[in-house]
């Protein structure tokens, strides 16, 4: 399929999926579903794990080893959730 756009979008669209090391297919496609997101605001769908992955991937959240956080979780509680409660306290 061909689709005839305007020059100036077509330069917009690779620089972007340039930015995000992607394919124009696949940034028109995260495109269409926000668009169809927000426009069926009043039949909201839970996250699925697929949509928590996309958006760490987006935030830049992913590590390049896997991360079992399941096996540090008292770790965690234990070093890091103390100081999470402080800073909240003091705000």
């Amino acid at each position: 399929m061909t689709i005839d756009i305007a020059e100036d979008v077509a330069l917009r669209l690779e620089a972007l999926a340039k930015s995000k090391d992607a394919d124009i297919s696949d940034l028109l496609r995260d495109m269409i579903e926000s668009y169809e997101d927000k426009g069926n605001a009043r039949h909201k769908r839970w996250a699925t794990g697929a949509d928590f992955a996309r958006n760490a991937k987006a935030a830049g959240l992913a590590s390049p080893e896997p991360v079992d956080t399941s096996a540090r979780s008292r770790e965690i509680l234990n070093t890091e959730f103390a100081d999470y409660l402080i800073r909240r306290a003091n705000r």
